[in-house]
């Protein structure tokens, strides 16, 4: 341990708050990347109870860990006020000790190991993390300056990363207009028509599209398999199972897997490879029936029962192209009304709903002058995501660093530039 640093209980900094007054009614989620948001920020459905009387009281500063997957380090501190379903754990940080330093310390790679060995239940979905154990968990503290200090580094390179992040989602929303521009009779058309109407547009042009059924397309759509796995991913050289979330918003998630350890369970046929086009059949209602392209993969990721390939016939065009229209708003009406299920909280859509779509389908080279136009905004967007990448990258090695006391920090608050000495 550095000089000046002490050894104390997570405990002795963070003491349990039980607090039930609903001063301030604001609904707050905690998520594994943004921390402590407001529920309505987070892009989730509302799923909290009516009652409210057991949520918990949350302040400014106040550090809340999800009891359930702090095993996972989600985790966060309180900008405002608010209250938070059971399921959260508050803590009041106490003596001296600053919270984003305690936000940083939390999401410590090697501090985490010690949640996962300390939550309790019989497998990953019911392992939880109470108080009891939390407060028992022993740390390693700087001086109160040398905690600011360490914060505002990796506020700073967090700040960088969210940049960074903009501009991509800048390039994203360009490429994501042109393709709409080119578009626009055909969407037109589907947004005017209603969706048990919409069989009628089959056959009819509109531009350079022509409706057709997406089951005229598809050559062959798999389906995946699901075996009971605990949810740690696949390592280097290791097989796993893609979970549904590995098909997202922002694209294919490789990292979305669950390690596989029998082997006699490995199945080829059912790897998942670059060119790929996936779609979710259960998912939430408003992630059911998305889609992307597997741009690039490490081997060894097989599909889940909730994830399906479907395989263009040979001529039909580009895979790339058909993801994205499926997920176009005018379209997902369509996958969205198909759905079904009892659970507001998940839903499915079958395969012949899937071949039943109705879509604008234009010539291969009509889809290839839709491509490239994007195509110039796509790359891009991955030359800042391949940024992101090398940012977060030192932030891990930063993060490392500073908060083992391996890299000590000597600078003033005030100091533009950081200072380090060994």
């Amino acid at each position: 341990m550095s000089d000046g640093w002490k050894s104390v209980a997570l405990g002795d900094v963070l003491r349990l708050r039980s607090e039930r007054r609903h001063s301030v009614a604001t609904l707050l989620s905690v998520t594994a990347d943004r921390g402590v948001i407001r529920q309505s920020e987070s892009g989730r459905r509302d799923s909290s109870s009516a009652d409210k009387s057991l949520y918990w009281d949350v302040h400014p500063g106040d550090v809340v860990y999800n009891t359930m997957r702090m095993w996972q380090g989600v985790s966060g501190i309180a900008n405002e006020g608010g209250i938070v379903s059971p399921a959260y754990t508050v803590c009041e940080p106490v003596g001296k000790v600053n919270s984003k330093f305690l936000g940083w310390l939390l999401k410590d790679p090697k501090l985490v190991v010690k949640f996962l060995n300390r939550s309790q239940g019989l497998v990953s979905d019911t392992w939880n993390l109470k108080y009891s154990e939390f407060e028992k968990i022993g740390i390693d503290l700087p001086s109160l300056p040398e905690q600011r200090r360490i914060a505002e580094i990796l506020d700073e390179i967090d700040w960088q990363i969210r940049l960074t992040l903009d501009e991509a989602q800048k390039f994203g929303a360009a490429r994501n207009s042109g393709l709409r521009y080119m578009l626009s009779e055909p969407l037109a058309s589907l947004a005017e028509t209603e969706v048990s109407q919409v069989k009628d547009l089959i056959g009819k042009a509109s531009g350079k599209f022509q409706f057709v059924v997406l089951g005229d397309l598809i050559q062959s759509i798999e389906a995946g398999n699901s075996p009971d796995l605990e949810g740690k991913p696949a390592g280097e050289g290791q097989w796993g199972f893609l979970k549904v979330s590995a098909v997202g918003r922002d694209g294919f998630r490789e990292k979305e897997n669950k390690r596989l350890d029998d082997v006699s369970l490995i199945d080829s046929s059912i790897e998942v490879r670059p060119g790929d086009l996936l779609m979710t059949r259960a998912n939430t209602p408003d992630l059911v029936g998305m889609s992307c392209v597997v741009e690039e993969t490490r081997p060894g990721l097989m599909l889940c029962d909730k994830t399906l390939r479907l395989s263009l016939r040979t001529g039909a065009g580009s895979p790339g192209f058909l993801s994205h229209l499926l997920r176009l708003p005018e379209v997902r009406r369509q996958i969205e009304v198909a759905a079904t299920g009892t659970s507001s909280s998940m839903k499915n859509i079958s395969q012949e709903s899937i071949k039943s779509l109705v879509i604008p389908w234009g010539a291969v080279d009509v889809q290839e002058g839709a491509m490239k136009l994007a195509s110039g905004f796509r790359e891009g967007r991955a030359n800042f995501l391949r940024d992101v990448v090398k940012l977060r990258s030192m932030k891990k090695a930063l993060m490392g660093d500073l908060l083992s006391g391996k890299i000590q920090v000597a600078a003033p608050r005030s100091s533009p530039v950081p200072a380090f000495t060994d």
